[in-house]
Formats: structure tokens, sequence, C-alpha cells
């Protein structure tokens, strides 16, 4: 079972890269009068992935937590708490906020906020490695 959450782990990692590096910066790039249903249709298509791995990825972490109990697992659980607030208070209302259209500075802060995912969900998968 604990294999899984490192394999959720190592996916989230890569996906997150990707929107880090490649995705939120092109949102830049988007044709601005057919952004709004660009950005609906990403939104869509990334939930797909993004919505069933962040709760496996939790559920998995606390069972970890509750059978394991040492301080990586502790580690690991805060900083999957810690995306998973940046991804409900602030990168879900800045999609929001995008929903309506391009907005460059929404993007900007879509970019700068996302490195706390980045780094969050880096640091998860080292600690796979490092525990």
């Amino acid at each position: 079972m604990f294999m899984l959450l490192t394999q959720i782990n190592a996916g989230l990692l890569v996906l997150i890269w990707l929107v880090q590096i490649i995705i939120y910066p092109g949102m830049h790039g988007w044709d601005h009068s057919r952004f709004e249903s660009l950005h609906r249709a990403y939104c869509r298509r990334i939930a797909l992935i993004v919505g069933p791995l962040m709760p496996a990825q939790a559920v998995l972490a606390f069972y970890q937590l509750a059978v394991v109990g040492d301080f990586v697992t502790l580690t690991q659980v805060m900083l999957i708490c810690l995306v998973a607030g940046v991804t409900v208070f602030i990168s879900m209302p800045l999609h929001r906020r995008l929903s309506g259209g391009y907005d460059a500075e929404a993007v900007n802060r879509l970019i700068r906020t996302n490195w706390l995912r980045t780094a969050g969900w880096s640091l998860v998968w080292l600690l796979d490695w490092l525990g």
C-alpha cells in the first residue's frame, strides 16, 4: 500500500512541474479571445487527473502516519496539507477569476503562488527517497 503512495507522490511531482514550467506560463500565450473556453477545458481535464490523486495521496499518507508514525511521514502529511491549503485557498480562487477571461495579473499570481505547491510536492517526493 505504501508503494502506491510513493507512485502517487511521483505522479504529482511530474504533474506540478509540468504545470509550473509549461502550462501556467503558457497561459500568457493563449488566444485571449478564446481564453475563457480554453481555461474551462484545461480545468476540466486537469481535474480528471488531480481530482482522484490528491485525495488518494492524503488518505494514504494519513494511513501511513497512523501505521508507521515516523517523523518523515509526519513531515509529508504536513506538506500535503500545505499543498491542499494552497490549492483550495489560493489556486482555486485564481482559477475562478480566470474563468471570466484572461487576466495577466491572475496568471502571474498563479505562477508565483504555485511555487509553494511545487516545492511542497517536490519535498514530499524527496522524503520518499530519504525516508
